[in-house]
């Protein structure tokens, strides 16, 4: 799709940049492979093994080029982020394997003193969201999860205009992403849970233990 350069001949929009490489360890997909890997194996490859019908837990997007160019010597990324989804999924018992960690927004912000806690409306590009939208929809359609988990507000608006919900009931809903049928949980973003107290943490667990319980 990069190679298309669909935006005035360039691969993404003003203000977006590809990623200048892949790590080679841990990291959310496309930056990283988006594989689980235990702490001992923070820096090294996986086996490349898709987690198909497993959950896929996604961020909004990854964050600035400027953060990411600084993680090419260690190979990998262990922020917060990853560190308390990491804790959530053992709390909730998941099979650790089967889980995938990608963005809805692909690429990275490249615009002038962008940080990464900074907040962009991407609805704004409608062509850029068309081909995060195409992007999206090929990896469900290829990882076919049983459960889609959507890490936090800005992660929500997002998704929710790249699938069509068929029923809901709270933060849980059934959608339709392109060909693939899947339940949906939305849950508060990970990066804050150093706020939150044990119980709350237990409560989240819990929450995501149902949902991956629960079938079409």
């Amino acid at each position: 799709m990069e190679a298309e350069r669909r935006f005035n001949g360039k691969a993404y929009p003003d203000g977006t940049s590809p990623f200048p490489f892949q790590l080679v360890g841990q990291g959310f997909f496309p930056g990283g492979d988006g594989l689980w890997r235990d702490e001992t194996e923070l820096d090294r490859p996986s086996p490349g093994l898709l987690p198909v019908g497993g959950a896929a837990f996604v961020g909004n997007d990854f964050g600035t080029l400027s953060r990411f160019l600084k993680l090419r010597s260690r190979g990998f990324e262990n922020p917060l982020t990853w560190r308390h989804l990491k804790e959530r999924i053992r709390l909730a018992e998941l099979p650790q394997p089967a889980m995938f960690f990608t963005n809805g927004i692909v690429g990275l912000r490249s615009s002038d003193g962008a940080r990464a806690l900074d907040k962009r409306d991407w609805q704004r590009d409608t062509s850029f969201m068309d081909f995060c939208r195409e992007f999206f929809v090929y990896q469900i359609e290829v990882l076919k999860p049983r459960l889609v988990v959507i890490l936090g507000p800005t992660a929500k608006s997002t998704l929710l205009s790249f699938v069509r919900i068929t029923s809901e009931n709270g933060n849980i809903f059934r959608a339709s992403i392109g060909t693939h049928t899947t339940l949906c949980l939305c849950t508060s973003h990970p990066y804050g849970d150093f706020n939150f107290p044990d119980r709350r943490k237990a409560s989240d667990a819990v929450a995501l233990s149902a949902a991956w319980a629960l079938h079409l």
